[in-house]
């Protein structure tokens, strides 16, 4: 069934009667963490996202170039929650053996509260949490290489780096860049995950293949845009995540059994059992 007749398909299964059987309480329980799991990866996202800009913005006032930064000992950013919601990134310099803040920033959805550059005199040192983050990040991208992940598109992929969990695990998620407007990665994300020593204990692809949301070429008369998945029996974080980057709603048509589950900005619905039946 090619991508136009399973969109229409999936807007005459809005109509139809309810699913017929319903997902069991597993399944459920999964696609609440994956609503969860995916509005935090998107957050923090947000936080990199918007950070950069001003970082960069900043660098300019300094009469500074990203490569100059670079040559400084700029080496990335780390994300970590702090008071009243907001999310610190920290991006994070290395000279000498020691790894020094060289810009701060607050940060609440997509707004950048303050911060700037570390001045000369500024306390520059990282909490202990950031410091581990960022060991963490250089082992999930060395992990990417060693397990040959793929990923898609020609971007630099993104790392995303979530606080420990609350049996002290931390996932590392390296992904797949959008690089066109309109156009979302949906494939060529993989999760690393490690335990308190920093050990790594599980890691993961969500696809076997690339594939884009090309929320652009929606016909008007579509429901949405539907991606297959055969990995997980629901949807997963991922697809979550890449609900809050696209203007249009998301399927998720779950193979073999063509179950179907709908996420419109990060909440998860199951729709219908069986779509094709």
């Amino acid at each position: 069934m090619n991508l136009l007749s399973r969109l229409l398909l999936i807007s005459a299964a809005m109509l139809t009667t309810p699913a017929l059987a319903d997902p069991n309480a597993q399944q459920l329980a999964a696609a609440k963490e994956a609503e969860a799991r995916g509005a935090e990866i998107y957050a923090y996202d947000q936080a990199a996202w918007h950070s950069t800009d001003r970082f960069q913005s900043d660098l300019k006032k300094a009469n500074l170039t990203l490569e100059q930064a670079v040559d400084q000992g700029v080496r990335g950013y780390v994300v970590e929650p702090v008071e009243k919601g907001q999310l610190l990134a920290t991006y994070y310099a290395e000279k000498d053996g020691q790894i020094r803040a060289f810009a701060r920033y607050w940060v609440v959805g997509s707004s950048v509260r303050r911060g700037g550059l570390v001045k000369p005199g500024d306390d520059a040192a990282l909490s202990p949490l950031a410091l581990k983050l960022v060991g963490l990040r250089g082992k999930a991208v060395d992990a990417a290489r060693d397990t040959k992940s793929f990923y898609c598109g020609k971007g630099v992929p993104n790392t995303v780096v979530l606080p420990p969990r609350a049996d002290g695990t931390f996932s590392i998620y390296v992904m797949s860049a959008a690089t066109q407007s309109g156009r979302f990665p949906a494939g060529g994300h993989s999760r690393f995950d490690f335990d308190a020593t920093g050990k790594l204990v599980a890691h993961r692809a969500f696809t076997r293949g690339c594939i884009d949301v090309d929320s652009a070429g929606v016909p008007k008369d579509a429901a949405g845009f539907a991606v297959s998945h055969s990995l997980d029996p629901q949807p997963t974080e991922v697809h979550v995540f890449i609900s809050y980057n696209v203007p249009v709603k998301l399927f998720v048509i779950i193979e073999p059994g063509q179950d179907l589950w709908e996420i419109d900005r990060g909440k998860v619905v199951f729709k219908q059992a069986g779509l094709d039946k």
